[in-house]
């Protein structure tokens, strides 16, 4: 499968980047400006002519003037499904949520807007591949539990960032017990997440909270199943 990567640059994009080539020699970067110096009317302007051509193309704080335009050029260059990552309630305003999704759905596109990328629950087959094929999406944890501790740690998905399982690989030999929840919270601020601390005000939190809240669910949901087993 192939992935294009269209960011503005900065950290989290790098440990996306970073992660998903590490499951993938088939992953373009495509760096564009996030903030432009004057409208536009055509984005093809500043999108380099090979952009948009993947299975799957992810945009992570593109701007907003380029993500309106995106869907129809895609099309054209024939990209099959577009996952615009919400990490900061910046990067994509309330307004063009609908805008995007009926463009997508109008140009045959699969169309994923998770907040956060974690957050990624992929309602058609290309998406779901992409899930499958990088072990992303909203955090899945499998724990396996001998004499009261944690034997073993798989992170069957979760974030692109590889936060999860950077988590994961962490919880191996503490307690199995609540402590268990705990401590994934501690290590998910301690490598640590990158979403936004800026309150979103459709969420009535942060994004980064929301991120926070996956990682506990997973753990818990993972622990209660080990425990079952047991």
């Amino acid at each position: 499968m192939d992935v294009d990567v269209l960011h503005t640059g900065g950290r989290y994009a790098e440990v996306v980047l970073e992660y998903l080539s590490s499951r993938s020699e088939r992953v373009r970067p495509f760096q564009v400006m996030g903030v432009l110096p004057i409208p536009i009317d055509d984005a093809r302007e500043v999108l380099p002519p090979e952009a948009g051509a993947a299975d799957v193309v992810i945009c992570m704080g593109v701007h907003q003037d380029i993500l309106a335009e995106l869907p129809a050029i895609m099309a054209e260059r024939g990209g099959r499904a577009l996952i615009v990552s919400v990490e900061n309630p910046s990067w994509l305003r309330p307004g063009l949520i609908p805008q995007i999704s009926d463009q997508c759905r109008a140009e045959g596109l699969e169309c994923a807007l998770p907040k956060p990328f974690c957050n990624l629950e992929p309602q058609g087959d290309v998406v779901r591949e992409f899930c499958r094929e990088f072990q992303v999406g909203r955090p899945q944890i499998r724990l396996t539990v001998e004499d009261g501790k944690v034997a073993a740690a798989e992170c069957v998905q979760g974030s692109p960032c590889g936060l999860t399982h950077w988590v994961a690989e962490r919880l191996v030999g503490r307690p199995a017990d609540d402590s268990l929840i705990e401590a994934a919270k501690v290590l998910h601020h301690t490598r640590p997440c990158l979403a936004s601390m800026e309150m979103d005000p459709r969420l009535g939190e942060t994004v980064m909270h929301l991120s926070l809240y996956l990682m506990e669910a997973a753990v818990e949901e993972g622990l209660r199943k080990a425990q079952d087993q047991t």
